[in-house]
């Protein structure tokens, strides 16, 4: 039954992200993408809470499972789309190279701020502590603490003290990913309206999906075959990004949803081989050709 209810989970989590790419795809503008974005993360965090009103739990470890790792993945990209919103709603005019910086800097100063005041929690996240999952991650109604800027929905069947903090730690990734970016174009010439569209009319453009591609940077990676292994994973993604004309986005995060997978991993990697394999054996089959 277990295995059965996080099967449903990973197949809803997979239903939104391949929403979302889709939308990517459409070239919206960013107002208009994160608006998209938040109504399919929406639609998607009221499903998941469906589904655990209906089930619920099987003991206490599933549930801080849940709350701790599954609905974050969920809950995440509503904060993050919300804040894309706010961010591009409100961001200067894109000639204002000067108060653009000081827009962005000064969001990229209220994750810093965000991160400092839940320094503990966020520590006791990315270590991997268990000792009080029982206090922030198991619902008890009448003891939740709301703040002004807090993303927490007011539903006491599907919350817990902690679990939209974390959410927001992971959307902030993605989130700060953005801003950088912003950054960067304020910093040049090249400027748009909130995506890096580099599409020059000459050059490589990769064609298939951020996930493929990011699998293979992770291949090239680990196997240490960049700068005698001394490249780190992120000027790997930069590289590649510029080369083939592609915004990889928050591709850490990306890399867990593979690691997540239950089987083939590297679906990209050994289709790659197969493909190659394949190319030999037909030159070897027509050595003319």
């Amino acid at each position: 039954m277990q295995k059965q209810r996080y099967s449903n989970y990973v197949s809803l989590h997979s239903e939104m992200v391949n929403e979302l790419e889709r939308i990517e795809k459409e070239g919206l503008s960013p107002i208009e993408y994160a608006r998209r974005g938040i109504e399919t993360a929406k639609f998607a965090l009221e499903r998941l809470r469906q589904h655990v009103i209906e089930h619920g739990f099987a003991d206490e470890e599933t549930e801080i499972s849940f709350f701790k790792e599954v609905k974050p993945q969920f809950m995440s990209k509503l904060i993050f789309f919300q804040k894309l919103y706010d961010l591009e709603v409100k961001r200067p005019l894109k000639v204002d190279k000067i108060n653009a910086g000081k827009y962005f800097r000064g969001e990229i100063r209220k994750v810093k701020k965000h991160y400092k005041k839940n320094a503990a929690l966020y520590s006791y996240y990315k270590s991997g502590q268990t000792l009080m999952d029982k206090v922030y991650f198991l619902r008890r109604s009448g003891d939740l603490q709301y703040t002004e800027d807090s993303y927490m929905i007011v539903d006491t069947s599907f919350q817990t003290l902690h679990d939209s903090t974390i959410s927001e730690f992971v959307a902030d990734e993605a989130y700060c990913d953005y801003l950088y970016r912003q950054l960067a174009l304020v910093d040049t010439v090249q400027q748009t309206l909130g995506f890096i569209q580099n599409q020059p009319s000459k050059g490589l453009r990769w064609t298939g999906s951020k996930t493929a591609l990011t699998e293979l940077i992770y291949a090239l990676y680990s196997a240490g075959v960049l700068n005698d292994g001394n490249a780190d994973v992120k000027d790997i993604v930069v590289e590649i990004s510029q080369a083939f004309n592609i915004d990889l986005g928050n591709f850490y995060r990306t890399f867990q949803e593979i690691r997540l997978r239950k089987k083939d991993r590297v679906s990209f990697l050994n289709q790659l081989i197969d493909r190659l394999e394949d190319r030999m054996n037909y030159w070897d089959e027509n050595p003319k050709q």
